[in-house]
């Protein structure tokens, strides 16, 4: 959500001053908060005080009626109660109506302010039916056109996909797919781009500065770049690229010193809120890639002529070798032009190539547990200096898992920055015709409980662990690597089948699932057999 602020504070001084060009001042002293950021906070507030109605964080809200009316409720009342503080933010005059209005109601609008306050969605919610769901119910308080919807939940589903490991490339087709075509560049709409404040002409272009951008703040220079209503294109495209990259921390600290108390108190109720799901991990612009090389190992390379799905709707393409190959190159590129940190010296390649030859054999059995991060970035760097002459040898390293090995290495250097012990565990599949089971496993100070139910006999049993076979069950579970999977796992062809949603909860998160439909993370089974398997109990609480 600090991604919508930034981008809203950075372009305020120039809505009625375009500025052209990516060379400016980040921050200034005419720089200020204006509506985009303040109806952002207060639709956070409407989920933190409906969440509040939920008995587990890990409860899907679907199509939850008495949710979702809560939400419209609280949207109302929160936009109005905290709006009315700041009647001279830059209101359009219809929303300044309507947040001043003893009874408010949607008027038919298509304005961008449905995208611009939308983001708190796409970083609360954990699977995209939620997204669709929440950003209907926040935008029909007011914008109730159908471009306004499209709007809002466009940008909350670019902000999910970013944080869910997404690329870029999947994004795009997701979007121009079901939402927009963005057959255009930046450059090439520059100059022409006349100040818009409807949804359908300003989204497409703000995603569009985010698909082009390098870094969190390259995204913000570039939607300002665009002209037109400036401040909220950078809020649109800040959110999408908040979730993608991440801030840097120095441009988080200089944009929260332009918020009073009041809005600081707001923001800082939803920091509280979120937890470490707020978090965007050092690596993940390259750690992301290790669910979609384990899925195409498993798979194996598509027929061209099956790349495309069958039906209409929309299924996520599955990118050859090559050119996964292609999009991590420029993915790591990006990554160590935008982190000085990782500045990778002489010493790290000196101490790499005595250690590690380039040759293909040694460079498979590299003894990644003894590497450090930077050594790491360093061999990734030599691997990519080769692909760059010879794109072959990449694609061999990345179908024999070798990179997929450093990459792993990577994720364990970060994992306990954000991975902690699982306090809630739902696993639930089935299909049409055996109906679905469900295993609910809850850690407690002392052992654990596990709930196994049936919806196709209505049989439900419970059954308490005794902590030593909890403590067991824990080390099993994560020696799955369920962070390592992908969001999502659809195959294309299939339309019925099996589906699976795992949901877990870790100590300080949220909650995070990952399912699919007719397609599995390659250790299925021993998923499966995690919760299948014979467990040793002290005593059955209900059957």
């Amino acid at each position: 959500m600090i991604g919508a602020i930034i981008g809203d504070i950075v372009g305020s001084r120039f809505e009625f001053h375009n500025h052209r060009s990516k060379d400016f001042e980040l921050f200034a002293e005419d720089c200020f908060v204006t509506d985009d950021s303040i109806m952002t906070l207060a639709a956070a507030k409407a989920i933190m005080e409906t969440e509040k109605t939920k008995t587990s964080s890990l409860e899907l809200i679907g199509s939850d009626y008495e949710y979702l009316s809560l939400l419209q409720e609280n949207t109302v009342k929160y936009m109005q109660k905290i709006g009315r503080n700041y009647p001279h933010c830059g209101y359009g005059g219809r929303f300044h109506d309507w947040v001043f209005s003893h009874a408010p109601k949607p008027y038919h609008s298509y304005g961008n302010g449905a995208a611009m306050r939308i983001s708190p969605v796409g970083f609360a919610c954990k699977t995209e039916a939620e997204v669709t769901a929440l950003s209907e119910a926040i935008t029909s308080v007011s914008h109730d056109h159908e471009e306004g919807f499209k709007g809002a939940e466009a940008t909350a589903l670019c902000i999910f996909m970013a944080r869910k490991g997404y690329t870029k490339y999947e994004i795009r087709g997701r979007i121009e797919h079901d939402y927009y075509t963005l057959d255009f560049t930046i450059d090439e709409i520059r100059d022409t781009y006349e100040f818009n404040e409807t949804c359908q002409d300003t989204v497409p272009q703000a995603i569009t500065a985010f698909l082009e951008s390098t870094s969190f703040e390259d995204a913000i220079r570039t939607a300002i770049s665009i002209g037109g209503d400036s401040d909220t294109l950078a809020a649109i495209t800040g959110s999408i690229a908040e979730a993608y990259y991440g801030v840097p921390s120095w441009i988080i600290e200089k944009a929260l010193t332009y918020l009073d108390e009041r809005l600081y108190d707001l923001y800082d109720e939803w920091q509280t809120f979120m937890g470490r799901d707020r978090e965007i991990c050092r690596f993940h612009l390259l750690t992301k890639y290790i669910g979609k090389i384990m899925e195409l190992q498993s798979m194996g390379e598509l027929h061209p002529e099956k790349k495309d799905p069958p039906e209409k709707t929309y299924r996520r393409p599955i990118p050859t070798f090559n050119e996964l190959a292609d999009q991590f190159a420029e993915e790591f590129l990006q990554f160590l032009e935008n982190r000085l940190a990782y500045t990778l010296t002489c010493s790290d390649s000196l101490s790499i190539s005595t250690m590690i030859p380039w040759e293909h054999d040694a460079f498979r059995y590299a003894p990644a547990d003894s590497l450090t991060e930077n050594q790491i970035l360093s061999i990734l760097m030599d691997m990519l200096r080769i692909h760059r002459v010879d794109k072959e040898q990449l694609f061999i390293i990345l179908q024999d898992g070798s990179l997929l090995t450093l990459l792993k290495k990577l994720k364990s250097i970060e994992a306990p920055e954000y991975l902690t012990n699982p306090e809630e565990i739902i696993f639930e599949f089935g299909g049409f015709f055996e109906g679905d089971t469900r295993y609910h496993l809850e850690f407690l100070e002392e052992g654990a409980i596990l709930v196994t139910s049936s919806k196709r006999d209505g049989s439900k049993v419970s059954r308490k662990l005794s902590e030593e076979a909890s403590q067991e069950l824990l080390k099993q579970f994560k020696a799955l690597h369920v962070e390592h999977w992908n969001h999502e796992y659809t195959d294309p062809w299939i339309v019925d089948g099996t589906s699976w949603t795992l949901s877990v909860r870790y100590t300080g998160h949220r909650g995070t699932i990952w399912s699919g439909r007719n397609a599995f993370p390659p250790n299925w089974e021993s998923l499966v057999a995690f919760f299948t398997a014979e467990q040793p109990k002290e005593e059955n609480i209900e059957e």
